[in-house]
């Protein structure tokens, strides 16, 4: 029994750092994976990608914070455009889930943004 335990912790250890190398991989993340990067081809094309990530938060980040509230993701798809693309309640608290563990506080952290939605 104790191996089949330690098996099943090993596991899921690996599955856990899996997802964590390709991102978050739920729905709503890749909505906004395909999202951002549409409007980045259309519209930073001749940008490098941590430019175009860069000015792409700077419009809902404030200056020195090192969280997004996860309506601030929805501000940025209307501000780019991209309305139809907006989370609904229970696609944030699935992105909330996936990115922290939780969706009590509503806010994601910003290396979390940058390096799972921004491959």
């Amino acid at each position: 029994m104790l191996a089949s335990t330690t098996s099943r912790h090993f596991v899921a250890a690996a599955t856990h750092r899996a997802i964590i190398a390709r991102g978050l991989a739920s729905a709503p993340a890749e909505k906004l994976r395909c999202a951002f990067e549409e409007y980045r081809r259309k519209n930073f094309q001749r940008e490098t990608p941590s430019r175009f990530k860069k000015e792409l938060l700077k419009s809902v980040l404030p200056t020195g914070e090192s969280v997004i509230p996860i309506d601030g993701i929805n501000k940025l798809l209307v501000n780019i455009g991209h309305k139809d693309d907006c989370l609904s309640r229970q696609e944030q608290d699935e992105l909330l889930d996936e990115a922290v563990g939780h969706h009590d506080t509503r806010n994601i952290p910003i290396e979390k943004i940058m390096s799972a939605l921004f491959r």
